[in-house]
């Protein structure tokens, strides 16, 4: 487990939210159950940061050393006028 952090928004176009998250520097995969994985340092098994689209916006995970990661998701999502700052959970 690592950080958790909850970017508040109403997204209607999961989608747009999709492209938005494969388009993160280090993205590396989405599994089936949607969860996207982010890797940019790490080189074990575990990824620097995982995301996934929920109805009430973006969830996050740092696993060490990721909070770029998360600023970058929330200035993409910002670009489109979803605007957040990240919620510690």
């Amino acid at each position: 487990m690592g950080y958790e952090y909850q970017l508040d928004f109403e997204h209607a176009n999961p989608v747009q939210a999709d492209l938005i998250l494969r388009a993160i520097p280090g993205f590396e995969t989405c599994t089936a159950q949607g969860l996207y994985f982010f890797r940019r340092n790490a080189t074990g098994k575990m990824p620097d940061a995982y995301a996934a689209v929920e109805p009430s916006g973006i969830y996050v995970c740092d696993n060490g050393g990721a909070l770029q990661i998360l600023k970058d998701i929330q200035e993409a999502f910002a670009a489109i006028g979803l605007r957040a700052e990240p919620r510690e959970l």
